[in-house]
């Protein structure tokens, strides 16, 4: 289906930070409620405002990403209080001048490592980035730019560091860092996410003393921050105190609409759509697609076809995500027949199937262990240009997992790699756990080898698959190896069954140092408290 083009102008300074988020609610780009969190994840929550690096700024920055998470390796600061300000680590200050000693450093290189450095889930190196900006920042050849400074403040707002977050925009003023909608947009979505709404809102009331102008942008995304969060009671009262002096649109009653919708409140939803078509406000294909997805969600399935056929009606044009929709409520209740036909009724319409609805279709197939019908839908996805994604083979090896099938899979892995769609970490513990129960362990190693080679993060079920399998085998050095790894290297928490088999196992092979250090570690990390 065709993208209709978006009618909303930006202003030639309007940042990408803005231009995704209002491109998404005004153009014909599929949505669901699932989708508009995914999105805002990739976009919203990782604006990429600065140019692409060189190769040789490339290489330097990965040095300095190196150096500090090395260091954070060797001292990781599980309980440390919140740093002040000005926080260095002289020693690791001087190995950053070592390798600017002949390289100028740019604020698009710094804020590249400060984005690396708060991109992993757990163990992130706060002091030692923080050590790094600063260190950055009071270099006397260090061009002033707000970039490293936003960058900083939505690590520290992740962390939900806020005073420091403060300091930062305290200091672009004193420094006259130009403070953007941008800048208090960055910390309004941190503190909505750390469920702070109300301190979000007075973010926003504070923009003026910074000499930044709230307008309908920043409006609009204080609205849609407090919407995604659930907070649809503070949006409403925020959206109602302003709604005179910023002119409402599609744009924010969609945003409030999603709210109320995701807080469950489907009467509040329903009020508010009712309320933007009597205003003369038409709602668009994301606003009806929304509407639709809340009301399968809560069981209304007639009523959700009731503003389907309402939106045929008014001539809005239903995309995939709208068929989405309708679909995944009969996909979770294994009924693929109704499935089936809602993928009809799609085709008979001319809407393009995406990667989402043969998703669901393999997943309704794999319900019923149909196999080979799963696989004739990958084929077709793959022959109408759809690009698969590592959903789409999860869900083909945990059906296959069902069959215990090992060579399907070795055939299913060699195809997914054939159509070159990268495996997530998802993917991995499947088929760990598969080759783990089928006792080839040279096959385990063998993925997680690849797994670190493709720098895809492993997670707690990574390391139980691990631990669990080299613990069936009395291979207590392995799975210590490994235990060890996960606490240190990725600051995973293991749960107290895996920590407790580690030991059974160190105290079995008489290994009682190992057995001590270990409470050691888990102790300092505060996993554990130690034994009386």
């Amino acid at each position: 289906m065709a993208l209709t083009k978006s009618k909303l102008r930006f202003p030639s300074s309007l940042s990408p930070f803005f231009q995704h988020f209002f491109k998404f609610y005004s153009s014909s780009t599929p949505t669901s409620l699932q989708e508009v969190e995914a999105y805002e994840a990739d976009t919203i929550e990782k604006p990429q405002t600065t140019a692409a690096l060189s190769p040789g700024e490339t290489e330097i920055a990965e040095k300095f990403h190196s150096l500090i998470k090395d260091h954070h390796h060797k001292n990781p600061d599980p309980n440390s209080p919140p740093p002040t300000p000005n926080f260095t680590f002289p020693y690791l200050s001087l190995d950053f001048s070592k390798i600017s000693t002949a390289h100028s450093i740019s604020p698009s290189l710094v804020r590249h490592v400060i984005d690396r450095c708060g991109g992993v889930r757990h163990g992130i190196p706060f002091l030692q980035t923080l050590s790094f900006f600063n260190w950055a920042t009071t270099r006397l050849d260090f061009a002033p730019s707000p970039d490293p400074y936003n960058e900083m403040i939505d690590l520290a707002g992740k962390l939900r560091h806020f005073d420091l977050a403060w300091h930062l925009i305290d200091l672009m003023k004193a420094k006259n860092i130009d403070v953007s909608i941008e800048t208090f947009s960055i910390l309004i979505r941190r503190y909505v996410r750390a469920g702070l709404a109300a301190e979000a809102v007075h973010a926003f009331n504070r923009m003026e003393d910074y000499g930044c102008v709230p307008d309908k942008i920043a409006f609009s995304v204080t609205i849609s921050s407090l919407c995604k969060k659930r907070r649809a009671d503070e949006a409403q009262t925020f959206f109602d105190k302003l709604k005179d002096k910023f002119e409402p649109d599609v744009i924010l009653y969609t945003s409030l609409i999603n709210g109320w919708c995701r807080a469950r409140s489907i009467s509040e939803a329903e009020r508010v759509f009712k309320e933007m078509k009597m205003s003369g406000i038409k709602p668009n294909v994301h606003t009806y697609t929304i509407v639709i997805d809340a009301l399968c969600r809560c069981g209304q399935i007639t009523r959700a076809h009731d503003v389907f056929a309402e939106m045929i009606d008014v001539g809005c044009q239903p995309n995939s995500i709208t068929f989405n929709n309708l679909m995944r409520v009969h996909v979770k209740a294994g009924r693929t027949e109704k499935v089936l036909q809602v993928y009809n009724q799609m085709k008979r319409l001319g809407c393009a199937a995406d990667t989402v609805t043969y998703n669901f279709l393999i997943e309704s197939h794999c319900r019923d262990d149909n196999l080979d019908e799963a696989v004739k839908v990958l084929n077709l996805m793959v022959n109408k240009g759809c690009i698969p994604n590592p959903s789409t083979f999860n869900t083909i090896f945990k059906c296959i997992e069902k069959l215990r099938d090992v060579n399907a899979t070795h055939r299913m892995y060699a195809k997914m790699k054939d159509l070159k769609c990268m495996p997530n970490t998802v993917t991995y513990n499947i088929l760990m756990r598969m080759f783990a129960g089928a006792k080839s362990t040279d096959m385990v190693l063998k993925l997680k080898k690849e797994m670190d080679e493709n720098e895809v993060e492993p997670n707690v079920n990574t390391y139980r698959i691990l631990i669990t399998m080299y613990c069936g085998m009395g291979h207590w050095n392995n799975a210590y190896k490994f235990f060890k790894e996960m606490i240190e290297e990725k600051c995973l928490k293991p749960s107290m069954p895996l920590y407790e088999m580690v030991l059974g196992q160190l105290r079995k092979a008489e290994q009682l140092k190992k057995h001590e250090e270990l409470v050691e570690k888990m102790v300092d990390r505060g996993f554990v408290t130690r034994p009386l």
